[in-house]
Parts: C-alpha cells; sequence; structure tokens
C-alpha cells in the first residue's frame, strides 16, 4: 500500500475487522484448495463490513462464491443470489447472516457472518478497536516472525485464539512466533462493557524442498505520480525461492544514495517469488531532483537496484491540488494461496469518476470497474498481480497487489476432508454444531474440540453437537486412505462472558448494654441489698456496630434520675442540661465499639424506696442516610430499710429491634405478679430457716439490658 494513503484506509480497516475475521474463518471452514473428482466443491465466503454497528446503522453484506448453482442467506437479504454481490442490511439486534451453497453434483458447504449491534451507542464505553499483524507473513523453514497488535477505546481484556493462545495485553504489544511446519492463522478479541473486535493474521509457510534458494534480485522502477512534495517510487523483486523484505533509499544528493546514507522508507514483505512493489513518499522539495533505489533482502543477503531519478513539479503546475486527484488503493485476503487456491480482491477509491482494471485472472480486466468492490479470483495456479487504475479530470491514481500462489499440487488419489461449523462466533455457555463430509477416505481420527469430539469419527457427511462452550476450541479431523492422509479444522470462537454483579447493601446493626454498679464509701455491715442515700454509683453504657458499613452522627442521651447528682463521666465533655447529659459520639465504623460511664452519688434527701431509672437514648444516621435511633434502660432503687430482695446475678435482658425506652423495674405490675411475689419469699424464708443460720441476703450489684436494631 501506498504511505499517503494509509491513514485514510486505518478507519476502514478498524472497522472491518470483524469482517476479515469472518471471511478467514469462512476460508477454514470451507477450503478453497480441494479438487475432487466425483463432487464439483463449492467454496464462498461472506463478510459483514462494518462487523459492529448502532441500532439504525447499516452494515454491507458481500460474499463472493464458485461453483455454486444454488446460493442463498438466512435471514434472507433477496432471491436470486449471484455468485458474488452485496447488500446493505440494518439489523436491530446482533445477527448472524448464514450462506448455504450447493449444486447439482452433490457439493454443499455453509459459512456465516455476524453484525453486532451494540447496546452502548451514544453513552458509555466505546467498542474497542484492534489489529493484528505479522513482520513476515510468508516464512521460509526454521524463520521466526513477531506479531504485534494495537487496541483502543480501553478493552477490560483481550484473548489469542486459532494458532495461539492465552490472555494478551489489552495496551497492545508483541510476541515473536515460529519457527512453523505449516500456514497458521493468529486471531485476537479485545472486549469491553460495550462490546468486542477481533482481529486475524495468516503467517503462511513457504516449504520449496526444489529451491535451496539466493539472495533476491530487485530492479529500480521509474517513480510516478509525481507532484511537487510527493511521489510514487516502485520496483519489481523475485526473492528466488525465500521469504523476502524490500524498501527504497532516497535523496537529493546521489552519493548519499549510492553510500547507502539516504532516507529509507520502511520495509514490507514481498514473499519469496516475483512482485512489483512501491511506496509513496511525502514531505518532498519542489521543482528539485531527487536520486532513489530499490533494496531487497532474504536470508541469503541483500541486493541493490539502479539508481534512478526524478524531478519534482514546481507551485505552477495544475496538478498540486492533491484534494481534487482522485485515489485508489487495493488489496488481497488471503495474500498467499495453495496451488488452484483462491483470494479476495478488494479496492476502494475517492474521487474517481471512473476506474479500470487489469490484469488478474479472468473476469477481472475491465475498462468499466466500479469505483469499489470485491472480486472473488479462484482457481489460481501461479502468481498473479490485480492492477486497477482509477481518474478524473485532474489525473489518475494506480496500485497493484500481487496474490502469491504456492507450488503443492492435490493428489486426486489422496483423501480430502472439510470442516465446518454453523457458528463460528457463539456467546459464552452457547453451543453450535460441527459438520464435515470427505472423499476418497476410508478412516477419520478427531482431536482438540470439546468433551466428546476426540477420537474415531465415520468418513461423513456427519455432525457434532459441541455442547456448551466456556471457551474457544479447535476441532480438527484427520482422514486416510492408503495414498496419504488431509486434515482439516475449524475454531469456534466464545465471546468472554459478561458478568453483572450487584453490591450488597450496606447495612448497620447497633447492640447498646447499660449497667449500675453501687460503690459504697464505707463498707456495709449489715444486708444492705440497694443503695442507700450518700452512695455512689457508677453508670455504664456500651454499643457496638456489628453491621457492615458505618454509621454517623452518634448522639446518646442520658436521663438521670431527680434521686441522684452528677459527679463525673467519660467521656468528660458532655452538654448538660440539669440531669440530661447529651455526647456528641461522631462515626462508628463497622464492628467498632464504645463505652460511655457516669459517676453520680444518691442525694442524702431521696426518699426510701423511690425507684432511680437510668433510660439512654442512641440516635444516628445509618448507611443509607436514614435517622435511627436505639434505647435502654436499667433501674436502681434507694434503700427502704423494709423489704429483702434478691436477684439473680447477671441478670439480662435483650430489648426487640426498634424498641423504645421502657422500664426495667424490679416491682410486679399486675395482683397476680404481686402474689406470686408473695409466695416466693415466704418459700425462700422457709427454706434459709430450715437449711442454714440466719445470713445477710446476696449483694445485689448490676444490672444490664441490651437492644439492637438492624437495618
Amino acid at each position: 500500500m501506498k504511505n499517503a494513503k494509509m491513514g485514510s484506509l486505518k478507519g476502514f480497516k478498524a472497522m472491518a475487522m470483524v469482517a476479515v475475521f469472518g471471511l478467514v474463518l469462512g476460508f477454514s471452514s470451507i477450503p478453497l484448495s480441494k479438487v475432487n473428482a466425483q463432487i464439483v466443491m463449492v467454496t464462498g465466503s461472506i463478510t459483514a463490513s462494518p462487523g459492529t454497528i448502532c441500532a439504525g446503522e447499516s452494515s454491507n453484506i458481500s460474499w463472493a462464491t464458485t461453483d455454486a448453482t444454488s446460493i442463498t442467506i438466512s435471514p434472507t437479504i433477496g432471491s436470486g443470489l449471484p455468485a458474488y454481490g452485496d447488500r446493505d442490511v440494518s439489523p436491530t439486534q446482533t445477527t448472524t447472516y448464514t450462506m448455504t451453497l450447493s449444486n447439482n453434483s452433490g457439493g454443499y458447504g455453509q459459512t456465516s457472518a455476524t453484525v453486532y449491534v451494540s447496546g452502548s451507542c451514544g453513552g458509555g464505553d466505546s467498542v474497542p478497536t484492534v489489529t493484528l499483524t505479522a513482520d513476515d507473513n510468508s516464512l521460509n523453514p526454521g524463520q521466526t516472525t513477531r506479531l504485534r497488535w494495537t487496541v483502543t477505546n480501553d478493552p477490560d481484556t483481550c484473548t489469542a485464539s486459532g494458532a495461539w493462545s492465552g490472555r494478551k495485553d489489552e495496551n497492545g504489544g508483541s510476541e515473536s512466533i515460529g519457527p512453523i511446519s505449516n500456514s497458521r492463522t493468529y486471531t485476537i478479541t479485545c472486549s469491553n462493557s460495550a462490546g468486542f473486535d477481533v482481529a486475524s493474521e495468516t503467517v503462511t509457510f513457504n516449504d520449496d524442498d526444489d529451491n535451496d534458494g539466493e539472495r533476491p534480485d530487485v530492479t529500480t522502477n521509474p517513480a510516478t505520480n509525481i507532484d511537487r512534495d510527493e511521489a510514487i517510487l516502485r520496483g519489481d523483486v523475485d526473492g528466488n525461492g525465500l521469504s523476502t523484505r524490500v524498501w527504497f533509499e532516497y535523496s537529493r544528493d546521489k552519493d548519499d544514495v549510492e553510500d547507502g546514507d539516504g532516507t529509507e522508507t520502511s520495509e514490507q514483505s514481498t514473499g519469496s517469488g516475483s512482485q512489483d512493489f512501491s511506496r509513496r513518499i511525502t514531505g518532498l522539495r519542489e521543482n528539485t531532483t531527487y536520486h532513489f533505489r530499490a533494496v531487497a533482502r532474504n536470508s541469503e543477503g541483500t541486493d541493490l537496484g539502479n539508481i534512478r531519478s526524478f524531478r519534482t513539479d514546481d507551485d505552477d503546475d495544475d496538478n498540486d491540488d492533491d484534494e481534487d486527484r482522485p485515489t485508489v488503493d487495493i488489496f488481497a485476503n488471503p495474500t498467499s494461496v495453495n496451488y488452484n487456491g483462491s483470494s479476495i480482491i478488494t479496492w476502494r477509491s475517492t474521487d474517481a469518476d471512473s476506474c479500470r482494471s487489469s490484469g488478474g485472472t479472468s473476469g477481472w480486466s475491465t475498462s468499466n470497474r466500479g469505483r469499489s468492490g470485491t472480486f472473488y479470483a479462484n482457481s489460481l495456479t501461479r502468481d498473479t498481480t490485480f492492477s486497477i487504475t482509477c481518474e478524473n479530470d485532474e489525473g489518475t491514481d494506480s496500485d497493484s497487489v500481487t496474490v502469491r500462489v504456492g507450488n503443492i499440487i492435490v493428489n486426486n488419489n489422496r483423501p480430502t476432508v472439510y470442516i465446518y461449523a454453523d457458528s463460528t462466533n457463539i456467546a459464552y455457555n452457547s453451543a453450535t454444531t460441527v459438520r464435515w463430509s470427505t472423499t476418497n477416505a476410508t478412516s477419520c481420527f478427531a482431536s482438540g474440540g470439546s468433551v466428546g469430539w476426540a477420537g474415531t469419527r465415520s468418513i461423513g457427511p456427519g455432525s457434532f453437537y459441541t455442547g456448551s462452550l466456556t471457551g474457544s476450541r479447535t476441532y480438527v479431523l484427520t482422514c486416510s486412505n492408503s495414498a496419504g492422509s488431509d486434515t482439516d479444522s475449524v475454531t469456534v470462537s466464545v465471546r468472554p462472558r459478561i458478568i453483572t454483579t450487584t453490591p450488597p447493601s450496606p447495612t448497620s446493626l447497633v447492640l447498646i448494654t447499660s449497667s449500675i454498679d453501687r460503690n459504697q464509701p464505707i463498707l456495709p455491715t449489715l444486708d444492705n441489698t440497694r443503695p442507700r442515700a450518700g452512695d455512689e454509683i457508677n453508670y455504664t453504657v456500651t454499643y457496638q456496630n456489628i453491621g457492615t458499613a458505618s454509621i454517623t452522627n452518634l448522639v446518646l442521651r442520658l436521663d438521670l434520675p431527680y434521686e441522684v447528682d452528677y459527679m463525673f463521666s467519660n467521656p468528660n465533655n458532655p452538654i448538660r442540661s440539669g440531669n440530661t447529659l447529651i455526647f456528641n459520639l461522631g462515626t462508628l465504623r463497622a464492628n467498632g465499639t464504645g463505652t460511655v460511664t457516669v459517676r453520680v452519688r444518691v442525694r442524702e434527701d431521696a426518699a426510701p424506696g423511690a425507684l432511680l431509672n437510668f433510660p439512654a437514648v442512641l440516635s444516628y444516621t445509618d448507611p443509607s442516610g436514614f435517622p435511627q435511633s436505639v434505647s435502654a434502660n436499667v433501674s436502681a432503687q434507694v434503700w427502704s430499710g423494709s423489704e429483702t430482695i434478691i436477684l439473680d446475678e447477671g441478670e439480662k435482658t435483650i430489648v426487640p429491634l426498634g424498641a423504645s425506652i421502657f422500664g426495667a423495674g424490679f416491682w410486679p405490675t399486675t395482683l397476680f405478679g404481686w402474689l406470686l411475689f408473695l409466695i416466693l419469699i415466704l418459700i425462700l424464708i422457709l427454706l434459709v430457716r430450715s437449711l442454714y443460720a440466719p445470713a445477710s441476703p446476696m449483694p445485689w450489684s448490676r444490672k444490664t439490658i441490651t437492644t439492637t436494631v438492624q437495618h
């Protein structure tokens, strides 16, 4: 391709990546180079460009076939479809278009292309784009190359499939591959929440045993399309059987070119045979003479072409308006095929009134070629160059591409096997059916694939249901007879699983406990079971958040009974109003705890038998932003000197969720309760008198109430 056009091609190539992937899979599903003397095998491919659209947009479905008498595409895009053509489609949801081919001899085949309708158009993430290239896509035995991939729009994952595997860097990268023993296709899929994109690159293996190889022969051809600041440098090369790379050297000083000190263009791979090549150079000085030569290198050495020159135009020329001149670009996929193989030729032009094509195979050469389109070149038996020239009133532009043909000739006595899948790109945990047919085979053996695939298979036609797939799988089938064997494979790619998780709502679970301890300044001499006037009491409130999130704005309110006086507290900075204490406690994290302690003294004038209630209210804001509160109460009674009450050590009461302040007093509140209480006292007195000497009742020390609230 010419450098000046590479920028304009990037957008088109990025949109067509999924289409190219479908094309490669189409070729792997229905091999193009097999020959059958009894059944005329149909071949074909179908592509979608762009492969991903927004709802309301269109994609172009294009196809090309050979030896097919019946062509149908489902969902239907028309009837009476020609051998090759295209249609625009506008699906409202992701749709797979399956092309079915057949002929009167029994030839049959299927392949498909998918148009993905993005669900995030108009906002959110953008669908990622990925490109994959090889530094050298035609390798000789023992050679290696490097795969390079670039991505855009922040994919979450990139996964390799086909001839390589594993997760790849989402920011782009490179990886060395080879040596290889046969042609291989490398695929990478990058995805995010908006969708995914796929790119593939085929590396061809050149196993030419009849040519030991020698250094290349390169010739420098005259420059064309010369303007005031640019020109196209041209040359031709013969790799002499070895994979070859070519470039140009140019300078205004001829000596710099002769000494190898001129400016070098980027290198490009031309395969191992004969091929024309070119490179557009820009940024030249007007009305200036430049010298240049072509250079080629393979594993046997480097060859230098003859030095030529050209002179750029000046400002007064009429051809300096690049925007009005036509441009045309042409490329082939694949660029290297086996003997009798096929390739898709694609071209696009801008600002052209008409285009004419030359060279190529039968049906390519015409004076009325469209300004863009595809051409199916089948049954290639030698290296073939496809050329196209487009023109308007301002001038012309030309481009060409050469398809290299290997020397592998199919032996009709050997078996052939054809394998494909109903769908080669499926959703996570989905399934498809793998189908195959053979000729001249006496036995078949399967490998790879999913559970149940590997092992002996019939010579077909046959089918295999893959079952639910969670990862890409390659299904390989090798069939044999006494003359040899043949192998074919198809890869079913599984799109990444999309997992949507909803985080649990944060909660708070608050536990509050309060207690009082009597602290007498003078040790009692008699059975003092309750605080007397003048006694000091420790009042303690403990709180805990056993939820999953923090709570905020904690405020603790303590209302001390009238019969006690406040002495001090910890924390020591409450807001005090009479016998009401307010503590601002701030934020309490999940699993956090806290304690507030208050020291009070029973007043000297406290009435005997007076009930002392110590209510506590803890208010706060829960993780959802709603105000909540929890309360507790503990009580004591001033010693009256007229009754004896025994309380169990460590008695506790649990306050229900969301409970309001309630009494935890000791005395019964109903007539039945009082009767039970008096009977209990009489029984206790009788037991004590009959078993023991008179003794003081057990000191009363602590009573605790716990309240739990969950949100």
